[in-house]
């Protein structure tokens, strides 16, 4: 089946779609410092490089689904939180105008957890209606996921919305959680012996590292880092991977955060 990638990042969503035996023919991505990382990711993929915004429905290839997780930021309880206020945020209506004008089979969208806190309700409430009444409409089905819970040694949660066209008369249905948790000691331990710390002022040590961009801090955070701990040991799972560097969890092997209480 033929799939068409908005949002598309670096490819990740894109490369479970594939793995899955899906064809992504198409993809767009707006990020210009993205565009190297997704065609060298995905070199058989045609990469539509404008915003979406700028893109008419009739440019876009038939297709059976369509996926993509419109920018988080807007959303995310780490961001500003202005949800459909914010102009990143009101990308899901161009989202949701090229759904309608194509009609796929399927659709599946994603974003962050915080789109679930109160202040966002409305603008969620509304965005459903928008998903199911899309041209003949959609049966859709919405719930938050922890990647965790699915062989991925990171705590990761995500809503997602999945459509199916009312015409095919079925609902999809959610996996349910896996019983064990894979952690990070299953995931990476085999690159415990590769780690090199970070030089001075958490600047990168690339010369020295065995494996690229195998490396950890090593102190002198911001307080906006410090006010979370970022150290996972290796027999849990990562904390979320997030976009902003400030926000990146630290190596397991990497000293544990303390704060120094003043008398």
């Amino acid at each position: 089946m033929n799939i068409v990638s908005f949002f598309a990042g670096a490819g990740g969503l894109d490369l479970g779609f594939q793995k899955a035996g899906f064809d992504v023919i198409w993809a767009n991505e707006y990020d210009k410092e993205i565009w190297e990382t997704y065609e060298k990711n995905h070199p058989h993929t045609f990469l539509d490089k404008r915003s979406i915004v700028d893109i008419p429905a009739d440019e876009v290839p038939e297709c059976d689904g369509i996926i993509g997780g419109p920018p988080c930021q807007s959303w995310s309880e780490a961001g500003s939180m202005r949800g459909i206020n914010d102009k990143r945020g009101q990308l899901f209506y161009d989202f949701i105008r090229i759904l309608e004008a194509k009609q796929p089979k399927f659709f599946l969208a994603e974003n962050v957890s915080g789109m679930l806190l109160d202040r966002h309700s409305e603008a969620l409430k509304n965005i459903k209606e928008l998903f199911k009444n899309a041209g003949v409409g959609y049966e859709l089905s919405f719930q938050m996921l922890n990647a965790s819970d699915f062989d991925v040694p990171q705590d990761r949660k995500r809503v997602f919305f999945v459509g199916i066209r009312k015409d095919l008369n079925f609902n999809f249905q959610f996996p349910n959680p896996l019983d064990k948790k894979i952690t990070l000691q299953q995931a990476i331990f085999d690159l415990k012996e590769s780690v090199v710390p970070a030089k001075e002022g958490n600047k990168t040590n690339k010369e020295n590292c065995k494996i690229a961009n195998h490396e950890y801090m090593i102190g002198g955070f911001s307080s906006m880092f410090m006010s979370r701990n970022r150290v996972r040991s290796w027999d849990e799972q990562s904390f979320t991977i997030q976009a902003g560097g400030r926000h990146a969890p630290i190596h397991p092997q990497a000293p544990k955060m303390k704060f120094n209480i003043a008398a």
